[in-house]
């Protein structure tokens, strides 16, 4: 009797103190079970959790509102209040989903729809709401994979009538079908030619109206393995220069390399913890050589164990703020002088490698895609440094005191000898595997020049 009557008053307290779910979890415990005080306690939280509920909904958080609502018909609070707010909340995630599908975002639209069935909603419009938002993405997928007549008969079940952005949704899919047969039916002629070149643009505008078309994304990778990535400057670029200094040997590691991945493109890698940024010029060198409007040397990159740090020579901003020194995050953009613009990645939380992506227009010295900063391990992948989406598996090269490795896990060939997992490289080796090819090929010290 004593264990009950000490109880009830812990739970009293918590009651008053506003300390909900301890109130609750005392009058749940078993020596309190089926005393009347205790009853009335559990009305008592239930009450306390629909003002909560109101309160929280006049400041417009609904989420929050939800969650109180939900506590307060658990612990069985019989105010008609109750049953009148649920209908509110309806109402207003109703609105919600109606004001995302307006905005064209079925998406969005589908996941406040599935929280109203998670909370037990049940409306007749959330049942159309729910079927509009639901054909609505189902198309837009297909569009993606290049199936655009079962994207617009899953629409014409949609009720397009009910939202103007789905009606343009699927005049647009229409003007994407024209576009896409010419183009499929060009990139088939030239497969069956042999036009490898135009081929690989044309399977890229095939890619750009549908990016995951298979066939597609197949005769590009056909078409790149037929055609090997140039490795000189584009025409517009100064001669390459021929290098004064002795050549290494064929093992020895430069400070920069090319990696060439066929149907995704080349990269120029740098190895060095020191990495000088400027502009490309006969007479001058720097590790990432830029035409811009920029210093011959302009800002330094160094990794350490904190990250990346800029060191600005000339005048440099990161993220439109005035940097002299700065330590680099994800997604930082890096302008150097007036117009020339960097965005610096580390895609891989596990990895301090990083890739430089020239996002203002202008270009690197190398016909390349971008600057990849290598530290221990450079993942290749759809999550990697270097995304490859139709790699089943990881590709790493991982850097060693006696050299460089690649790891994958199955067969591979390393030039011309097969391997399985694990295997050493060389600056000019060419690794071939199941889905990919790629080739290494290492950059003399100054512009331009290929070892």
């Amino acid at each position: 009797m004593l264990t009950t009557w000490l109880t009830l008053r812990q739970a009293d307290e918590a009651l008053k103190q506003g300390r909900l779910d301890e109130a609750l979890k005392l009058v749940q415990q078993p020596e309190v079970q089926g005393h009347k005080r205790a009853g009335e306690i559990v009305q008592q939280i239930g009450q306390a959790r629909l003002e909560r509920a109101k309160l929280h909904l006049e400041h417009g958080d609904t989420a929050a509102a939800w969650k109180e609502l939900i506590a307060a018909e658990q612990a069985e609070c019989h105010d008609k209040q109750v049953f009148k707010l649920r209908q509110d909340l309806v109402y207003r995630g109703l609105n919600e989903i109606k004001a995302l599908l307006t905005a064209g975002e079925p998406a969005r639209a589908m996941e406040l729809v599935d929280k109203l069935r998670d909370r037990a909603a049940d409306h007749a419009e959330l049942t159309v709401l729910e079927e509009v938002a639901r054909n609505w993405s189902l198309a837009r997928e297909l569009v993606a994979r290049g199936e655009f007549g079962q994207a617009v008969s899953v629409l014409d079940r949609a009720a397009r009538q009910y939202f103007q952005p789905l009606e343009e949704f699927r005049s647009e899919i229409k003007h994407k079908q024209r576009e896409f047969e010419r183009v499929v039916d060009d990139l088939h002629r030239g497969m069956e030619k042999g036009r490898w070149r135009e081929c690989i643009h044309l399977a890229d505008q095939v890619l750009a109206i549908a990016p995951q078309h298979g066939e597609a994304r197949k005769a590009r990778t056909k078409a790149w393995k037929a055609v090997e990535p140039p490795t000189v400057a584009l025409a517009s670029s100064p001669p390459p220069l021929k290098c004064s200094e002795p050549e290494a040997a064929a093992d020895e590691w430069p400070r920069r390399m090319l990696l060439w991945i066929d149907g995704v493109g080349g990269y120029l890698v740098c190895l060095s913890p020191r990495v000088s940024v400027g502009q490309a010029t006969p007479d001058a060198y720097v590790d990432v050589p830029l035409f811009a409007d920029v210093s011959r040397l302009h800002a330094y990159l160094t990794r350490d164990a904190e990250g990346y740090l800029l060191e600005a020579v000339r005048p440099t901003t990161v993220n439109q703020q005035t940097a002299e020194k700065s330590l680099l995050r994800d997604g930082d953009r890096i302008t150097l002088g007036s117009s020339c613009q960097l965005k610096f990645h580390q895609p891989v939380s596990i990895s301090p490698t990083a890739r430089l992506e020239i996002v203002s227009g202008h270009r690197l010295a190398l016909t390349v895609d971008g600057v990849l900063l290598m530290a221990e391990t450079c993942i290749l992948g759809p999550q990697g440094h270097v995304v490859v989406p139709d790699l089943p598996k990881p590709i790493v090269l991982v850097r060693r005191r006696d050299g460089m490795a690649v790891q994958l896990a199955g067969e591979m060939t390393v030039d011309g000898k097969a391997c399985q997992d694990r295997a050493m490289l060389k600056p000019t080796s060419i690794i071939t595997t199941p889905d990919v090819r790629l080739s290494l090929e290492p950059v003399g010290p100054r512009l331009g020049c290929l070892r």
